[in-house]
């Protein structure tokens, strides 16, 4: 049965009701009242956003990322299934610019805000005389409401079914009037931001995907009767109707999908071969993995050099690359410039305005210009010292890749709570008080067994079991006494600062570099204790009721006893260094309501003394599992 599909009209008017009728009068808002979503918090960021947005200017860039930072849809979160949390941060056409038809199954009042959000940032986009490049992940997920009312509407399942209790599906692109409601909701997209240029979107991952291609993560699946039409044709007609709405909108869309890289164990998107039939089915201006159509020339995309976020949950990290920069050749070339978190913005843009210029095609000449620019921050006699630091902790991450199965520090602090959650020997025993500070910010889909344990992350078990608890232990090991020597420089520079300002700048640089290097301690701690607590458990060894005289405790004892103590020491002096500090160490969501299992919650350091009581009061659980000493 075919619908007739309804226009959209564009913010500021908007109407994203279900059948609810308002009073004309009621719509106008009261001299200075806020519109509906609008908080404080959005104007701030919106300055935010205008000054990085001058600030690229300067910096020669073309083209700016629009939807970065942009409100999440916390609407789309589900406390029954942590999957949510992979996609709602994503700023997905239908959620933002929906359909008649996808509307009542979208959180109206959020569209409206975010709309507003964009409108004004393209209209700062705009003033500067650059163009925006729209982030995402598409097709994208819809809620399964949509998909109840439109059966045949539903294409792929995208989730990840060891890291989900529910089944999430993407639209299915074959269908006629899925790429009609896309064309509607790029022609509103435009309408709002004419300064949109190019759509740049990942695939195959964190709620997205294409019918019937063979990375999907619940495997190969899709709308039945579209199962052999060739994966290129629906992967080019999809992006060619895209293209299309623009042109009828009078606009030239630019439009790059890329798959997420495939690690090892991962089943690429596309196949060479794929990819090289996908390319040729392309027109000019579109493309796939960098690849433009139709004879793969490559796409310009303007690059992203971001800087930090390797030792995220920590926040103004700045490790700037020793690798050569070659500055493109052609004048036209798009140039996005990406400043980093809110605490690294103006260090980054002192160091790219610095070095803009200067001589970095090999890697002694981006040494020298390094070189320079740290004398311009810390003075000629703190220079060495400065690039030594930024050696120390480009040794650190490198380390750290090891370990990369997504950021250690992320997976493990964040997603699993590392920072928060109590070790103890019998974590099953524990009160819901006592685990509510993490509990439900685990990113764990399966039962209580692997909820409790400290390495199962999204059913990954990527350091379970005691090889791999040497080898994490051994990566720990090299990675901690670089950073310590970074620390040491960094407060050197700070004890050498010749005003009150830089010596704040520097103090809050050691700061974050002792957080990372207690999440670093930490980490090993939570490894360590899970191998040795499930070797314990194998063992099976029944502890005596009544030990003689000269018992000693065993090294299976000491060893857990003394993990849990670093563990608790580590997280008194974590807690103490996040309330010495005036400005961010880590990131955390402003408002409790905002904390989510991708974000640490802004009562961090009461979760820490919470974390340090629990441990306390559980002791003499250890006397059930082993035999108490009595020497």
């Amino acid at each position: 049965m075919k619908h007739r599909i309804a226009r959209l009209t564009v913010f500021p008017l908007l109407a994203l009701a279900t059948g609810i009728t308002t009073p004309a009068a009621s719509r106008q808002p009261a001299a200075g009242a806020k519109l509906v979503g609008e908080t404080d918090r959005d104007a701030a960021d919106l300055a935010f956003f205008e000054h990085k947005v001058k600030l690229a200017k300067d910096l020669g860039a073309t083209q700016i990322v629009i939807t970065d930072g942009l409100p999440p849809a916390m609407w789309e979160l589900d406390k029954s299934d942590p999957y949510p949390a992979w996609f709602f941060n994503h700023a997905t056409l239908f959620k933002i610019f929906p359909p008649a038809r996808i509307r009542p199954f979208v959180d109206a009042a959020y569209a409206q805000r975010v709309q507003r959000i964009v409108s004004q940032r393209c209209g700062m986009v705009a003033r500067e005389g650059l163009k925006a490049v729209w982030a995402a992940n598409e097709p994208a997920v819809l809620p399964e409401a949509f998909f109840s009312a439109y059966p045949e509407m539903r294409g792929p399942r995208i989730d990840h079914p060891e890291r989900s209790r529910k089944a999430h599906f993407a639209p299915n692109v074959d269908n006629p009037e899925i790429l009609a409601m896309y064309r509607e909701a790029t022609k509103s997209a435009l309408a709002l931001c004419p300064q949109i240029e190019t759509f740049s979107w990942v695939t195959t991952d964190a709620g997205s995907g294409f019918d019937w291609t063979p990375s999907l993560y619940s495997g190969t699946n899709g709308n039945s009767d579209n199962r052999d039409r060739p994966i290129a044709d629906r992967v080019a007609g999809f992006m060619t109707n895209i293209q299309q709405a623009g042109r009828e909108a009078g606009h030239e869309l630019r439009i790059n999908i890329s798959q997420i890289e495939p690690r090892q164990w991962m089943i690429p998107t596309w196949s060479p071969d794929l990819l090289e039939n996908i390319v040729r089915k392309l027109p000019r201006g579109l493309a796939v993995e960098g690849r433009e159509g139709p004879d793969g020339r490559r796409f310009d995309t303007g690059g992203r050099n971001y800087y930090g976020g390797e030792f995220y949950p920590v926040v103004g990290l700045v490790v700037p690359s020793f690798t050569p920069v070659v500055t493109p050749s052609d004048p036209a070339a798009r140039v996005t410039i990406a400043l980093g978190d809110p605490q690294s913005v103006e260090f980054n843009y002192r160091l790219l305005k610095f070095t803009r210029g200067l001589p970095m095609r090999s890697a002694t000449e981006r040494l020298v210009a390094l070189r320079a620019f740290a004398a311009s921050e810390v003075g000629e006699a703190q220079a060495d010292n400065l690039i030594e630091v930024w050696t120390a902790l480009t040794d650190t991450r490198r380390y750290l890749e090891t370990l990369n199965f997504g950021g250690m520090l992320r997976f493990g602090h964040v997603l699993n709570r590392w920072v928060s959650r109590p070790m103890v020997p019998y974590p099953l025993e524990l009160s819901e008080a006592e685990k509510a500070d993490y509990k439900p910010f685990l990113f764990q889909a399966k039962g209580e067994d692997e909820a409790a344990d400290l390495v199962d992350i999204q059913a990954m078990r990527m350091y379970e079991g005691w090889g791999a608890k040497l080898l994490f232990q051994r990566t720990v090991e090299l990675a901690t006494p670089r950073a310590q020597r970074a620390l040491d420089l960094v407060q050197a520079i700070a004890d050498a600062a010749p005003d009150a300002a830089s010596r704040r700048q520097w103090s809050t640089t050691g700061k974050r570099i002792q957080a990372l290097i207690y999440l670093l301690r930490s980490a090993d701690d939570m490894v360590s204790y899970q191998a040795q607590l499930d070797r314990v458990r194998a063992l099976a060894i029944k502890p005596e009721s009544n030990p003689v005289l000269g018992v000693q405790s065993s090294w299976d004892r000491t060893e857990m006893l003394t993990l849990a103590r670093r563990e608790i020491d580590t997280m008194i002096a974590l807690k103490q260094l996040l309330e010495s500090s005036g400005e961010p160490i880590l990131d955390m969501a402003s408002s409790r309501d905002e904390e989510t299992i991708m974000r640490l919650g802004p009562d961090l350091s009461r979760q820490l003394k919470h974390k340090i009581d629990i441990m306390n009061a559980h002791w003499r659980d250890y006397d059930r599992m082993l035999t108490r000493p009595n020497p």
